[in-house]
């Protein structure tokens, strides 16, 4: 083996290399992770690292041209195959660790009534006598009164030491689970808890958010959003499935990345993880396969047949999560291969299907799903639009991590930037994307076809200085020219927006087209997710992501799928709102849809 020493900003780490093995691969065994959207392909550059000798770093590959030229210093750690020892400096996008990334959408809201799954019961505890020897176990099922409810092992103990020395009736308290399968008595205690932690976990393509809730106050104790560390196996479920398929165990990656995350949270919040009682799960189907030890393989050809899109319940120490020994998390039910759990928590938190006004819900991540209808039902539909809003295959894109910029506006003739932790600028994300597309599309910069007009922009007072070349390219530079983090947009990163907007825009009309209702008869779009709560919905309207309506119609709700998740936890009564949700939706599938194709085609032009 060679060995790699790798220089990061925690310190130096020493990696061994094996035979044939791309440097990508040797950082990824040794849980260092770098950004690869494009799955390792070569395509985005995002890996690309400092090495000490381009030659023993391998044979160059042509792919490696445009992102790491020779003599710059630079490889592709996907393309890099080290054939003798050799020292990298990492990037400073490049993260060792699953970093705390900004918050997933934001807040949630929470139910403040409703049946938990997680509640503490009186009981009366009586001796035993020789006229009374019903055992432990028999005691607390006639105590419950309730045919359904099931009494675990761990319940009867306590109660059996409980009731050792006892000699006259005493009052105790019960710890009862209730979820799909029904409720069960995990715990019998002397004193009422006070808390009652549960987690509502969004496993997001791009995003994990996860949630530690008290149900017994109904607020939330703790908050951990980070990257999906599978992000480094591609920015999409297709990379990942295709990962899988290779051999790659993505299942023990995010069980792995959950349980620090639970650990986290419990910590924040000074409890014990053993205190952890329940838990609710969304996420796309791809994203609850995996969790849940599926093969995802299906998903990605057609017929798209998943092994399941059921509601699933199963102990979270069987998944080896951090958690009470009782304790069972459950994921709510899906209606397609590309319809998960995460779009009716959506629902659930919009309560869309409750109105008999039309409404119309957008998620967009890293997929790109649609839902339109009202209390009389729901039509969706998925797309695989949204890397480019995630910051894949954006030249100098990212997600939502501290330095994205996330807002670009124009004073005068100065461009003004926000940037995700008010850092200093050092990538670009969706919402900022949105943002400069639209004000170039206003400046006259950007054309409707979707083309730069770099002369145009050389006569402009606004952007004259930030026409330049890198790589043997024209690029508009978006940070102060001469910053030595430089962001610059290019033409390719226009022709990813037009993609993605495309996309979601054409999806949204073939819903309409479906429904026999024109774009004018729409009262609400809901924005859901990180993306759809920060962008700005007069930068959506202004480059056709969303329909032509009044911004006054365009509500964003968050990390809907998030707040989806904690009602489920916090009323259980959500669970059959949930399968009544799915039974009454109807899903089309786009990638068959001659008229989701014609309208595509259309709606790749800029308004």
């Amino acid at each position: 083996m060679i060995e790699i020493k790798v220089y990061t900003a925690h310190g130096l780490i020493t990696c061994r290399h094996r035979h044939n093995e791309t440097l990508l691969q040797t950082l990824q065994r040794h849980e260092i992770h770098l950004p690869a959207p494009c799955g390792g392909l070569g395509k985005c550059g995002k890996c690309a690292v400092r090495v000490s000798d381009e030659e023993a770093a391998g044979p160059r590959s042509p792919d490696e041209d445009r992102y790491a030229p020779a003599g710059s210093g630079l490889r592709l750690a996907c393309r890099a195959v080290p054939q003798s020892p050799l020292t990298v400096t990492l990037t400073e996008r490049v993260k060792t660790a699953a970093d705390d990334s900004a918050a997933k959408g934001g807040a949630i809201d929470l139910p403040v009534v409703g049946f938990p799954m997680v509640r503490s019961v009186e009981l009366m505890l009586e001796p035993s006598s020789l006229t009374d020897q019903r055992s432990v176990h028999r005691r607390l099922i006639d105590e419950l009164d309730d045919p359904d409810t099931t009494v675990s092992l761990s319940a009867v103990r306590d109660a059996g030491r409980l009731m050792e020395d006892l000699s006259e009736p005493s009052d105790a308290a019960g710890l009862m689970i209730s979820g799909p399968s029904g409720d069960r008595l995990v715990a019998v205690e002397e004193g009422v808890r006070d808390v009652l932690p549960a987690l509502a976990i969004d496993i997001g393509t791009t995003t994990i958010a996860a949630y530690l809730v008290d149900l017994s106050s109904r607020r939330v104790l703790a908050v951990r959003s980070e990257e999906n560390n599978q992000g480094r196996f591609g920015a999409d479920v297709i990379s990942r499935i295709a990962a899988t398929a290779q051999g790659q165990d993505l299942t023990a990656v995010i069980r792995l990345q959950l349980s620090k995350m639970i650990e986290l949270c419990a910590e924040s919040a000074r409890i014990a993880t053993d205190g952890v009682l329940a838990a609710t799960v969304v996420g796309n189907p791809t994203m609850i396969h995996l969790l849940f030890g599926l093969d995802p393989d299906p998903i990605g050809r057609a017929p798209f047949m998943p092994l399941s899109t059921e509601q699933l319940e199963i102990d979270m120490v069987a998944l080896g999560l951090p958690a009470h020994p009782e304790a069972t998390i459950v994921a709510a039910p899906g209606l397609s291969a590309y319809v998960g759990p995460d779009i009716i928590a959506d629902i659930l938190a919009s309560r869309m299907n409750e109105t008999g006004h039309l409404s119309l819900l957008i998620d967009i991540g890293t997929n790109g799903e649609m839902v339109l209808g009202d209390s009389r039902g729901l039509i969706a539909c998925s797309t695989a639009a949204g890397p480019a809003f995630e910051g894949a295959n954006i030249r100098c894109g990212s997600g939502g991590i501290a330095g994205a910029i996330d807002e670009v506006l124009r004073d005068g003739d100065a461009l003004v930037l926000g940037t995700i932790g008010d850092e200093s600028p050092k990538s670009i994300c969706g919402t900022g994307l949105i943002d400069l597309v639209a004000l170039l599309l206003e400046d006259g910069i950007v054309d409707e076809t979707g083309r730069m007009d770099l002369a145009a922009a050389r006569e402009s007072p606004a952007y004259k200085d930030r026409v330049t070349e890198r790589d043997g390219e024209d690029v508009l530079v978006v940070t102060t020219p001469g910053e030595p983090e430089e962001v610059v947009l290019t033409q390719g990163d226009l022709r990813q927006v037009q993609l993605a907007k495309g996309a979601i825009a054409a999806g949204v009309r073939t819903l309409l087209e479906e429904a026999g209702v024109g774009a004018h008869d729409i009262t609400t779009v809901y924005l859901a997710g990180g993306f759809g709560t920060y962008v700005r919905p007069e930068s959506a309207l202004r480059v056709g992501l969303i329909p032509s309506l009044p911004v006054e119609r365009v509500t964003a709700i968050g990390n809907a799928a998030g707040a989806g998740a904690a009602r489920l936890l916090i009323d259980r009564a959500s669970i059959e709102e949930a399968n009544r949700i799915v039974a009454m939706s109807r899903y089309i599938e786009l990638s068959r849809s001659e008229t989701f194709q014609h309208f595509f085609i259309d709606e790749m032009i800029f308004p």
